[in-house]
């Protein structure tokens, strides 16, 4: 198990420099993504998405008004984030790297839904994980192919996964 992204694995951090480019906005890293998909205003939009550090992005992103469709889309916006990414050639073969190991988010600052604190308050919480289960997958898919996993695809009527993302970002 890899229990915490930091040292050798810093890489699966959000955090981690890893910029991509997605319709004109590069975004230094995938917190900055995530935390400006949260925003409805623009401005704000666009001061987060191009934040000088992903701490600073995360700290204006905790004072925007949130879309009002956010809890329902926050998953599939991590997802296509970490997508970005994983298509680095060599954050890619890094991820491979890990191979079946379980990667676990531990973290020290409460973070019970995207890790799992291991602080001595949270001792009784079982976190959630959704960053390292997103990561999984997506480790999955670069292996096996795209519906190897199942984070950010949706089922059809015959169960049959398809490779339809669950919704298509728009910022309009």
């Amino acid at each position: 198990m890899i229990a915490m992204f930091d040292g050798k694995y810093a890489f699966l951090s959000n955090f981690y420099p890893s910029p991509f480019t997605v319709d004109g906005i590069t975004y230094p890293t995938v917190e900055n993504w995530f935390q400006a998909w949260k925003c409805k205003d623009p401005v704000q939009f666009k001061a987060i998405a191009t934040a000088k550090t992903p701490g600073e992005a995360k700290r204006i992103g905790r004072h925007c008004a949130l879309r009002p469709d956010w809890e329902r889309i926050k998953t599939s916006v991590m997802y296509d984030g970490l997508k970005h990414k994983f298509s680095d050639p060599t954050l890619k073969q890094m991820l491979l790297d890990t191979g079946d190991e379980e990667l676990v988010e531990g973290n020290t600052w409460h973070d019970n839904t995207w890790g799992n604190c291991v602080c001595p308050k949270c001792t009784d919480i079982q976190g959630r994980n959704m960053l390292g289960i997103i990561l999984m997958d997506i480790r999955k898919e670069l292996r096996y192919g795209y519906g190897a996993a199942t984070a950010g695809t949706k089922t059809s009527d015959n169960d049959k996964k398809t490779s339809e993302p669950t919704f298509k970002l728009s910022y309009k």
